[in-house]
């Protein structure tokens, strides 16, 4: 068997060995649309259980606890990504683009998609591209919202492109040493984005000392209280179903209690707090002041849009149509992973085109931050919707899916609590920004974990080679191959955020991204065959850790998540 043939065995959990050659989800076909095709004949006949599923008497209750659930869940960090939009793009689009963005692209792909389980929302890479984007408008004297449409049409065009041509199989090219770094990047831009504001407060000598304090303390008790309370589960206090809901909605607790305690001293400090209009309206001014319409003029807004900028557009959009392909098909591998016992099948292509044909152009129009499948929330999903039975072993007992309620109801329903959100206008302008900033050092700090790059990063501060964790990898290989793999992994790391750090080269980075796939190939001639293998396949064979390069860990083990679903 081949590496290729066995990553797809591996990932996508639905390849077959017959006499007639029968295409797995991630083999090109050599035919136009040949994997897209494929993807619709497989979930065709499936599509009204896919929403009948979910109603029927013994899904219901997973049903509805599963929508309320990660309602919450997809929320908080909506408001927090919209706010960091509305700082970084100095006002274009902010908190109600960021909700409608994922209220509408969720309804669309839980609709039309061939993996309704994947949960889509805001990313960091998405976040920082847009930001770069905006940069790129600003140094060309361009306006943003035109130049944001055109490099969404360009970016929908080349991501229906990618599908078309069964683009989606070089995904068996990508393995974990892309994956993590792939999430300390998102790690990285969550704990240097939510902290800077925070050092600026004290450094820049624009607010006065107790304001700069009282931020920092409401920084720091968001962190705090959220922190505690995602593992508030682990300890003996309370009945466990009230543990469990504690730990659930730990980010939602710290911002509701944070944002109270700042409600209380408002009259003695002056915080910084959301900016949001009590009136459903974008957030962009026009030079007349009125709001911009809903609906985007690709041909300006404000000014002309110059014809030469729609070809100027096809640069960032290549990067925007790279970074989609990454996030959007690392999170479905991920899902579709055979240990998630789900039975329908994948649609990695058709998952592809109902973003390039559907969410991207409906985000374009209206002039809203872009969504993809967010990685933490599609499992927790996933998990949130699956039946467990307990397997015993001969160390001990673990749980294993026995059913997954696989259907699109739950998708659809939760977006569409979200886009209600939309209601809540008035009350967002009470959320001080420090405890988004808190929120989101959380994302950062809580997304480390389970990440096989920082976990073998720790191994450098373990002196003491006794003391080390016993995984299968440190067993079987010296520690110095250990540390220079990890090695290569944080030059890679460093050299991709420095690529978006720097604002001559951040238009690159999801390109260097994409590289990391060739990076890892070429490292045949540093490692054996069987020393990549087993570095490789780390998080697969150990204790079942959930990388998580998206925006809301709930608790870093399957475990934990586990126990909250089957109470």
């Amino acid at each position: 068997m081949t590496e290729a043939e066995a990553v797809i065995r591996n990932e996508s959990g639905y390849i077959t060995h017959t006499a007639k050659k029968d295409f797995g989800p991630l083999e090109f076909t050599g035919k136009i649309a040949g994997g897209l095709r494929l993807d619709i004949r497989r979930r065709a006949p499936l599509y009204l259980s896919d929403w009948t599923d979910a109603f029927k008497s013994q899904n219901i209750q997973k049903t509805v606890s599963s929508v309320l659930y990660l309602f919450i869940a997809a929320l908080a960090p909506a408001i927090t990504f919209g706010s960091r939009f509305l700082d970084g793009t100095k006002g274009q689009f902010g908190v109600l683009e960021m909700i409608m963005s994922s209220a509408i692209s969720g309804m669309l792909f839980s609709t039309f998609a061939g993996q309704p389980l994947s949960i889509l929302g805001a990313t960091g890479p998405f976040l920082a591209y847009t930001l770069v984007v905006f940069e790129m408008a600003e140094g060309a004297d361009l306006e943003f919202m035109p130049f944001y449409f055109w490099v969404c049409m360009w970016c929908s065009l080349f991501t229906i492109l990618v599908a078309v041509f069964d683009l989606c199989a070089l995904m068996k090219h990508v393995t974990m040493f892309s994956e993590d770094i792939f999430a300390g990047l998102i790690s990285l831009i969550f704990i240097i984005d939510g902290v800077t504001p925070l050092i600026r407060n004290f450094s820049d000598g624009q607010m006065s000392l107790t304001n700069a304090m009282f931020e920092a303390l409401l920084f720091l008790y968001t962190f705090g209280l959220a922190s505690y309370l995602s593992h508030f589960r682990r300890t003996p206090w309370l009945l466990r179903p009230i543990r469990n809901l504690m730990a659930n909605f730990a980010v939602t607790i710290a911002l509701l209690t944070a944002s109270a305690l700042a409600a209380l001293y408002s009259s003695d400090t002056s915080l910084r707090m959301l900016t949001v209009d009590a009136e459903f309206a974008p957030a962009l001014s026009l030079s007349d002041g009125s709001k911009r319409p809903w609906i985007v003029n690709p041909a300006g807004i404000d000014r002309p849009f110059p014809a030469w900028a729609i070809a100027y557009a096809i640069i960032p959009s290549i990067g925007f149509a790279v970074l989609g392909y990454l996030d959007q098909n690392l999170t479905s591998v991920i899902v579709n992973r055979p240990s998630n016992g789900l039975q329908k099948g994948p649609g990695y292509h058709l998952d592809l085109f109902v973003r390039g044909a559907l969410t991207l152009p409906a985000c374009a129009v209206l002039g809203l931050p872009l969504s993809v499948a967010s990685t933490v929330p599609s499992i927790t999903h996933v998990i949130s919707l699956t039946t467990y039975e307990v397997k015993q072993l001969p160390q001990g007992e673990t749980k294993v899916p026995s059913k997954v309620v696989e259907q699109r109801a739950t998708n659809f329903l939760i977006h569409v609590l979200i886009g209600c959100a939309l209601f809540l206008a008035p009350v967002l302008k009470f959320l001080p920004r420090s405890v988004l900033q808190g929120v989101f050092f959380y994302m950062g700090i809580a997304s480390l974990t389970g990440n096989n790059l920082f976990d073998r990063l720790f191994l450098w501060m373990i002196w003491d080679s006794s003391k080390y964790p016993q995984y299968n990898y440190i067993q079987k290989l010296p520690i110095k191959r250990v540390h220079l793999y990890t090695f290569v992994q944080v030059i890679c790391l460093a050299i991709l955020y420095g690529l978006k750090a720097i604002k001559e080269t951040s238009v690159v980075f999801p390109f260097f991204m994409a590289s990391l796939a060739i990076i890892r190939k070429a490292m045949v001639y540093m490692f054996t065959a069987e020393e990549l293998q087993l570095l490789d396949s780390a998080a697969e064979e150990e204790d079942e850790v959930l990388a998580a390069p998206d925006l809301l860990n709930l608790d870093a083990k399957v475990q934990d998540t586990q126990d909250t679903c089957a109470q």
